[in-house]
């Protein structure tokens, strides 16, 4: 299976994408998508220092682009800045969630992008178990990239 490339503008995480600022899901660059490819499904989680990881963000059916695009809104269902649909978080909202350490400790959040050859008939606000059930049998492509939040 021919990888991804993922890849996020940045190493630590700016403000904009943390509870500390706006809490704006970050822009994620893909590159070597293959041509079959229909829809591109992303799952972020947490990997504290300390605790089990957990899922920050859960996001199917997005056109296999390029650029996913910072800035989706929370809710089930989004068109802006592009059509998707969002699972429920492991902190209980449906969207993004971004890093949110303690004073002291850091935060990394692993972002997994995945390549399928259809969209997924999955309600709105599915867990990420459910979505990596769905996947089975179409996923083409994956690839990840990784950033740090300090506190």
């Amino acid at each position: 299976m021919p990888k991804l490339t993922v890849k996020l503008d940045f190493e630590d995480f700016p403000d904009v994408y943390t509870c500390r600022g706006a809490n704006r899901s970050p822009p994620i660059r893909v590159e070597g998508i293959l041509p079959n490819i229909k829809s591109l499904a992303v799952l972020a989680t947490t990997s504290p220092e300390e605790g089990p990881s957990k899922v920050a963000w859960i996001l199917w059916n997005l056109p296999a682009v390029p650029l996913i695009p910072e800035g989706f809104p929370a809710g089930g269902v989004v068109e802006s800045p592009l059509h998707a649909v969002q699972g429920t978080n492991d902190f209980g909202t449906v969207g993004y969630r971004g890093p949110c350490p303690e004073t002291g400790k850091g935060e990394a959040y692993l972002f997994r992008v995945y390549a399928l050859d259809l969209d997924l008939a999955l309600a709105p606000g599915a867990n990420w178990e459910e979505m990596i059930r769905k996947m089975q049998g179409s996923l083409n492509q994956s690839g990840e990239a990784i950033a740090f939040a300090v506190r």
